[in-house]
């Protein structure tokens, strides 16, 4: 499985759409991206807001869950908001403004679904994470990886991509990304799910799992841990 490494940003004005690419973009791997601001940061403080708030990114959720199917159009079902003008925005029309759809999350994921061992297996679900950027800052690079160890061995591993000056400040953002784990049947660093790292993956096994996710705008970094069990 051969996917091109790329990054769909939807800013939160509706109808307006701006695609980004991160710095791997055009190499050729197993990881896909995609980035939406989802509301403006602070959407319903009374302001002036007190005491002022740090300028820093905060951790809202993170999680992995069930790959999003298509709908009528080709498009992931979820997540979904209906507050904004993305392309699935329709699939979240019969929930109220302010709220979304995302995939189920569970502890216990399928091993044998999620075991990508050759260069054809699929991918089994999505990682998602959620934060808040009050940063302020649009200079420095958006900075995000992902890791996912069995012990200490890597089942997964993005290496640090970035996504160029940070677009998305005073936002609430969601990224995603649709994966299994494994090598898909290649070897050596940067094989597999390992692509853009220097790590080499191997097959998962069942057993416990610990994704670390990683956030960084400037001098401020984000980590957030899941848990799952492979079985």
């Amino acid at each position: 499985m051969s996917k091109s490494r790329f990054l769909q940003s939807l800013a939160f004005t509706p109808m307006i759409a701006l695609l980004l690419c991160g710095q791997q973009s055009l190499a050729q791997g197993a990881h896909h991206f995609q980035i939406r601001a989802v509301s403006p940061a602070h959407a319903d403080t009374v302001y002036p807001p007190s005491p002022v708030e740090k300028k820093s990114l905060e951790q809202l959720a993170a999680g992995f869950g069930v790959l999003p199917p298509h709908d009528s159009n080709g498009y992931d079902e979820w997540p979904c908001f209906p507050d904004f003008s993305y392309p699935n925005s329709p699939d979240c029309s019969s929930i109220a403004p302010g709220g979304l759809v995302i995939g189920q999350l569970a502890y216990t994921h399928s091993l044998s679904a999620c075991d990508a061992n050759t260069s054809s297996a699929p991918n089994c679900g999505q990682i998602f994470w959620f934060y808040e950027d009050d940063t302020g800052d649009t200079t420095d690079d958006l900075v995000v990886s992902v890791v996912v160890k069995q012990g200490l061995h890597y089942i997964l591993d993005t290496g640090p991509t970035s996504f160029g000056p940070n677009p998305f400040a005073d936002s609430v953002i969601v990224i995603l990304d649709d994966t299994a784990f494994g090598t898909l049947g290649q070897s050596g660093p940067g094989n597999g799910f390992c692509y853009g790292s220097t790590e080499t993956c191997v097959n998962p096994v069942k057993g416990p799992a610990t994704m670390t996710i990683t956030t960084t705008v400037g001098i401020s970094t984000i980590k957030t841990t899941v848990n799952m069990f492979l079985e």
